[in-house]
């Protein structure tokens, strides 16, 4: 490719899977024969100790299915979206040898790790390979990371869906939906495959129907009804988590986990094809500007920011937590760890990198201006650059006959207030194209009064806004969707897979079906992360809440579990509520990695007491040095460039305190367990090394 030649998808796409492909050939079968020495002989426990209903051998690619559908949440999809901030270049690298070096073997070696020691948990495993001490210490920084990333991810779907009514009735309906499922498979035809088979079809059917009549439904007058506020749809998400980690999990979680699977495969599987077929244009800079920090999104630099925003598409603690979850306890062969724990890995790194090159695949311009929520004068004045919502306040007082209650919410106007009262004031991008048709036609915007959405505004109309745009006025038209001022990611990397879906053969005029359906497929995925993180936290609560009360830490105790699921519920709630996708991803992607590296630890430690070369140790040793060192240091520059200034300012006070803490606590109990590691590697550095026949476990 010569220097200053446009760059085509295609070509990065077919070089990544050839990398991967490589990597599962090659560097996997090395993992599994010679620093593992996987053995068919050696029995599981999912035949040792099969219940019925924990412990249950699984055919390879079922298990495979269930085990992506467990670890791909919105991490992939959204982190590479996000750092596309700094260019093309820094996330793709990243994730492609972060995948193939990092993420792969952590959840591999856990995965196997786990299944030699019964299925038991991360937690289990650490204070088994660690002590009590650092065990306790790594129980309660998971609590930590579970709750954060799930603020993290909660709060994309928040600002993906809010003030839009077409996605609201998407993702809702898929709740009964699943519920019907779970009931006609469990009380209609007694969890048999037949009924799977037929409530996962009649799933699907529905699940696009939902999609084709929420068009609808967003065009009706019911509509209104549905416009919710980031608080609403925070507060909305938090009961659906309370219920769902109440409920029993056949009826939501697990339909929920068989629309979702055969959702996201598809669709990532498809996406794939259209970088190939469509080969869209890379129209982010290879490097941005931003590198050295200052980023519309991500306010660092791009080392150590970078690998923290990426998060789950490189490397990913949480996996941790599903490998020594349920999938340990369903592998029926040992062999079959490689693909279940590399294999979908890597099938994870690839929804990165699809993500990352439909974020690219954009305009800058229009990528900043999904991405970022300003403030806008109200008033334009020379001090603003002529820049401002209304041009003249004679022009806001035009407003009164005719703001409707939702409007007067969106600009702080009590009822009765004057319009003209906001002049020398400020609203966020968000609201103000979010007023209705009839307010902006009458402030002179260029929209249809009757109009339900404003997604006819011209360039000149964003340029009054103060607002760069290149293709955002015809992409708003074609998706029937306002789009910018939509943060958080999920709406830059929706538009992104829609431009390339509708570059497909025949598909030119159905953008805005393929927009609402890459917003429900997000959804999907973080709405299962959602129910199945919240389940896990509560787990993990009740264990620590039976330190203190034995009857409340039973898994039986419905007064137990109705507590631990209210704290969990209500600390990623304060989290969303608080922060905006700046403060609460670097949170995420920092809890996140730390997980991983307090999983890279115990990974080591058992490497180096059970592998036949000590030198084998080094598989997970460099990944975890790297992590480490990264984040770490992102750490410390987040408390530094983001958290700290929030102290400076009275409204935001008591939240940057919380993060610093937060933040702070988590770091020092990652450094207290890779130090307590260290200690421990040294004495088995010292020790000679087992036999290859008593490598692991039985």
């Amino acid at each position: 490719m010569r220097y200053g030649t446009a760059m085509h998808a295609a070509w990065w796409m077919l070089g990544a899977l050839a990398v991967l492909a490589i990597a599962y050939r090659y560097y996997s079968a090395f993992i599994a024969a010679r620093v593992l020495c996987l053995d068919d002989a050696r029995v599981t426990p999912a035949h040792r100790l099969e219940d019925g209903q924990n412990f249950h051998p699984t055919n390879r690619v079922v298990l495979f299915g269930h085990h992506f559908a467990a670890i791909a949440g919105a991490g992939p999809l959204i982190g590479p979206v996000l750092a596309a901030q700094f260019g093309f270049y820094p996330g793709f690298l990243w994730i492609l040898f972060g995948v193939v070096l990092g993420g792969a073997v952590h959840d591999f070696v856990i995965l196997v790790a786990s299944t030699r020691r019964d299925g038991r948990s991360l937690a289990e495993i650490s204070r088994e390979e660690l002590g009590p001490t650092l065990g306790l210490v790594t129980a309660v920084a998971i609590l930590f990371i579970v709750v954060i990333a799930l603020a993290g991810l909660g709060n994309v779907v928040v600002m993906a869906l809010a003030e839009s009514a077409w996605g609201v009735f998407t993702v809702a309906a898929s709740i009964p939906i699943a519920l019907l499922m779970g009931l006609y498979i469990h009380n209609v035809r007694g969890g048999s495959v037949r009924g799977i088979r037929e409530a996962t079809i009649a799933g699907i059917v529905l699940l696009f129907l939902a999609l084709v009549f929420g068009k609808h439904v967003g065009d009706s007058s019911f509509a209104v009804h549905l416009k919710l506020s980031k608080t609403t749809l925070t507060l909305a998400m938090a009961a659906y988590g309370f219920v769902a980690s109440i409920l029993p999990v056949w009826m939501l979680l697990c339909p929920r986990d068989y629309l979702s699977s055969y959702v996201k495969i598809g669709t990532v599987a498809l996406l794939v094809i259209g970088v190939v077929v469509v080969n869209p244009r890379i129209q982010m800079p290879g490097v941005t500007e931003y590198v050295h920090g200052g980023g519309p999104i991500v306010k660092g630099p791009l080392f150590p920011f970078v690998f923290i925003t990426i998060a789950c598409g490189a490397i990913s603690g949480f996996h941790a937590l599903v490998a020594s979850g349920t999938t340990p306890k369903m592998i029926d062969k040992e062999r079959d760890c490689r693909a279940i724990g590399y294999g979908a890995m890597l099938m994870e790194g690839l929804v990165g990198i699809t993500a990352l090159i439909a974020a690219c695949a954009m305009p800058q311009e229009d990528y900043v201006a999904i991405n970022t929520n300003p403030a806008v004068a109200v008033v334009a004045s020379p001090a603003t650059d002529g820049a401002g919502l209304a041009r003249s306040a004679e022009d806001l007082a035009l407003l009164d006959p005719i703001l409707s209650a939702h409007d007067r919410e969106l600009l702080g106007l009590a009822d009765g207030e004057p319009a003209s009262s906001l002049a020398g004031k400020k609203v966020v991008l968000s609201n103000a194209l979010a007023l209705s048709n009839r307010s902006l036609a009458a402030l002179g915007y260029d929209v249809d009064a009757e109009a339900p959405r404003a997604t006819m505004l011209q360039d000149a109309d964003f340029l009054r806004l103060g607002v760069k745009v290149k293709e955002l006025p015809a992409l708003q038209a074609e998706a029937d969707e306002v789009v910018a001022a939509r943060t958080g990611g999920g709406v830059s990397l929706a538009v992104g897979m829609a431009r390339v879906f509708s570059g497909l053969p025949g598909m030119k005029t159905l953008l805005s079906y393929w927009y609402h359906f890459a917003i429900m497929f997000e959804a999907l995925f973080i709405l299962t992360t959602i129910d199945t993180g919240t389940r896990i936290g509560r787990f993990l609560m009740q264990e620590l809440m039976g330190r203190m009360s034995p009857e409340l830490g039973k898994s039986t105790s419905r007064a137990g579990a109705f507590v631990a699921t209210g704290l969990i519920v209500a600390g990623w709630s304060y989290f969303i509520l608080t922060g905006s996708i700046s403060t609460i991803w670097p949170m995420f992607g920092i809890a996140n990695q730390l997980l991983a590296c307090t999983a890279l630890c115990v990974a080591t430690t058992i490497l180096l007491r059970e592998a036949t070369k000590k030198r084998y140790a080094l598989i997970t040793m460099a990944p975890l040095a790297f992590v480490g060192t990264t984040t770490i240091a992102a750490g410390v520059e987040s408390v530094r460039l983001i958290f700290l200034p929030m102290l400076d300012k009275p409204a935001t006070y008591t939240t940057g305190m919380v993060n610093v803490i937060v933040t702070s606590l988590l770091l020092a109990c990652v450094v207290l367990v890779i130090l307590g590691s260290a200690v421990r590697w040294w004495a088995l550095y010292r020790a000679p090394a087992p036999d290859a026949d008593a490598a692991a476990p039985s």
